[in-house]
């Protein structure tokens, strides 16, 4: 999809206004320059309202037609509200238009009430303009509305992509961008179906088979409100870690506390270290108890073997030759000392009795002497054992010793904190922010062991279920019906299981390519010493480079903002990628699609709005950035005024006086007014 107009006629502030949208391979960037409050969000509504029929707005949602326009009208009369926009796709020319109409329902309503509204797409793929009969369906296939938060969005609230434990949105993202989605729909849907042939074979089943479902279904139901109880523990740990870094951020920013704040976070970062080191040691002795722990067990068994071995040759029970006598006595048994068959006129007999007459070599004295010097070194095992584990948890004490200092250094300064008697800008002293931090991290830990015992609940109740699917697949009845509905539902449970396989496969593969991609575009704003990454467990994280070690680092909005930024450019470039690779792929072919973005400079410094405009060209074939003129001075426009191939300025008018109404005009050059 590569954007070439945009429309907008009566809609909100924009009386009938046009964009058109830079479409160069290197000057690729539309810029539209504005003051707060001159119509930025209007225009990033405007593409959703077309697409979605959904809008944000902050102040009446509801009042989308023109003040003016309204203002203008007679009681009775209709006003249009109109957006079009004009794109291609696939190697065709598109128009998109959603209209509104309005009545005026008297001299006073500004509002109006809805009457219609209509979404019209035509296209020409060469052969002629043609007019869709599914517009939506068309324009949900191109930009699906759960991509939209991707591509149309406020660089204010971007940052929220990088917030604290935010897995489910970069999870959703890199789903919903790879078209993952419908492989996540269809196991759901499996599941439903299985549920649905499961209840066919409980009405004709036997009573035995029916209490077994019964018992199965009841379990189901348990887990489902413990994975809510679960999901509720989520949102409050989530909730109260950012209120915890709130307030961090906040201590860090005081001069009185922010040297204490600082101490504490190395102090915390040297433990998390040590803590690591604590489960590094833990796997080493779960290892070594792995591979040697049966030494300990088994030594009394091996010292008796070894002295009754010793024994049996001293006392010339075991020959230090082979005799004839003893080989007779075996060709006679018919059976070697190794348990085999010796039939005559065999292989097998035929060596043993190629044996009689010579001495042999290396006699069974000699085997069995080795045997008992081999039993014997397990004994230097044994000690050897004993001393790698008893190194391996002195270290781990020593780690807990200095992890006990550690905590104690912290409680020191948290006690220091509640001392101090500064006070914040908005009248919150130092010592009720500490106090109300070592609050809320209390409650935190006990949410987190809440979360904790609901799982072990869950696995315990899942293992009940597994059972009682044995003992339900155990079940034969002989009811026609009731086969023919268990055959159904283990068909549909087998591909349900295939699927969700192939859709974590698929999700984690992009989660690889999303991570490279992340890393590379972050590392080109950021700090040198400062990497991003998209974990196993999908969170967006940000590390510093410390005495040759990673520790995460508490993100700052800008650096949120930044981390967010290249996430959303990483995801488009792996869809643009995957578009153009010839290669056929069984679930996603990804896609070309545009940026449109409101203030993605807001909360940087001078630096990162330097190397995020030097970027922004590379985050998607076309980018749309919406900024003020505080935004725009200084290194955005060095960077950006010769990449940037379109430039509007929204010059906005009140509307103060009798017959006037707040209206913004679309300038393709800058005005006296514009950005005042």
């Amino acid at each position: 999809m590569k954007l070439r107009q945009l429309s907008l006629q009566n809609f909100r502030q924009f009386r009938d206004e046009v964009i058109e949208f830079a479409r160069g391979e290197t000057n690729n960037v539309t810029v539209i320059h504005g003051s707060n409050g001159s119509g930025k969000t209007t225009l990033l509504n405007a593409f959703t309202w077309l697409l979605y029929e959904d809008v944000d707005f902050d102040t009446r949602p509801d009042r989308l037609a023109s003040e003016g326009a309204m203002a203008g009208a007679n009681a009775g009369d209709e006003v249009t509200v109109s957006v079009t926009l004009e794109f291609t796709h696939d190697g065709a020319e598109y128009t998109a238009t959603r209209t509104a109409v309005y009545e005026k329902q008297s001299s006073t309503d500004f509002d109006g009430t809805l009457e219609d509204v209509t979404l019209a797409v035509g296209y020409d793929d060469g052969s002629g303009p043609t007019k869709l009969n599914n517009p939506g369906n068309v324009l949900s296939q191109i930009i699906p509305e759960r991509l939209s938060e991707l591509f149309f969005f406020d660089g204010e609230d971007i940052d929220e992509l990088a917030g604290i434990d935010n897995q489910d949105r970069i999870q959703e993202a890199i789903q919903n961008i790879m078209g993952l989605t419908i492989l996540e729909r269809a196991t759901r849907h499996l599941e439903t179906v299985a549920g649905r042939f499961e209840s066919q074979v409980q009405e004709s089943a036997s009573e035995e088979l029916r209490e077994l479902i019964d018992e199965k279904q009841s379990i189901k139901s348990d887990i489902e409100q413990l994975e809510r109880k679960k999901e509720d523990k989520d949102r409050a740990i989530d909730r109260i870690r950012t209120e915890i870094s709130d307030i961090k951020q906040k201590l860090s920013r005081l001069d009185e506390s922010a040297q204490l704040q600082e101490k504490r976070s190395e102090y915390r970062e040297q433990k998390e270290k040590l803590e690591a080191d604590v489960e590094e040691i833990n796997s080493q002795i779960k290892d070594t108890v792995t591979e040697h722990g049966f030494i300990p067990l088994a030594m009394p068994l091996i010292r008796d073997t070894a002295d009754e071995i010793d024994q049996l040759r001293e006392d010339g029970v075991i020959p230090s030759e082979l005799s004839d006598d003893f080989l007779d006595s075996l060709l006679e048994a018919e059976q070697c000392i190794c348990g085999r068959d010796l039939e005559p006129e065999t292989a097998p007999y035929s060596q043993v009795s190629s044996l009689r007459g010579e001495v042999a070599s290396d006699g069974v004295e000699q085997g069995a002497m080795r045997i008992v010097g081999h039993l014997r070194q397990f004994s230097d095992g044994h000690a050897a054992f004993f001393d790698e584990v008893d190194a391996l948890i002195e270290r781990r004490q020593g780690k807990h010793e200095e992890i006990d200092e550690l905590v104690e250094l912290i409680d020191e300064i948290s006690t220091e904190l509640q001392d101090l008697e500064g006070t914040t800008p908005d009248g919150e002293s130092i010592s009720d922010l500490e106090t109300e931090r070592e609050r809320k991290e209390e409650e935190k830990d006990q949410l987190i062991a809440d979360k904790g015992g609901i799982d072990e609940k869950i696995s315990t109740r899942e293992e009940e279920i597994e059972q009682l699917e044995d003992d339900i697949s155990d079940q034969r009845d002989e009811r026609e019906e009731t086969r023919l509905a268990q055959r159904r539902q283990q068909a549909a449970e087998q591909v349900q299981t295939e699927l969700t396989s192939t859709f974590e496969t698929l999700k984690d593969r992009v989660r690889s390519w999303s991570n490279q991609e992340v890393n590379q575009t972050f590392g080109a704003i950021a700090s040198k010493d400062l990497e991003a990454e998209i974990t196993d467990d999908f969170e967006l994280k940000i590390w510093q480079s410390v005495r040759n070690d990673r520790v995460e680092v508490d993100k700052s909005t800008g650096e949120r903002q930044i981390a967010s930024l290249a996430f959303v450019g990483s995801l488009v470039k792996i869809a643009r990628r995957r578009y153009e690779d010839d290669s056929n792929t069984e679930y996603f072919t990804g896609g070309i699609y545009p940026l449109v973005m409101d203030s993605p400079f807001g909360a940087l410094d001078k630096d990162h709005r330097r190397e995020v405009s030097r970027i922004l060209p590379e985050l998607a074939t076309q980018v749309m950035v919406f900024a003020t003129d505080s935004q725009w001075e200084g290194p955005v426009e060095e960077e950006m005024r010769d990449i940037a191939g379109k430039q509007y300025w929204l010059d906005f008018d009140e509307g103060d006086g009798e017959d006037r109404s707040p209206q913004t005009q679309i300038k393709a050059e800058q005005t006296a007014t514009a950005g005042n």
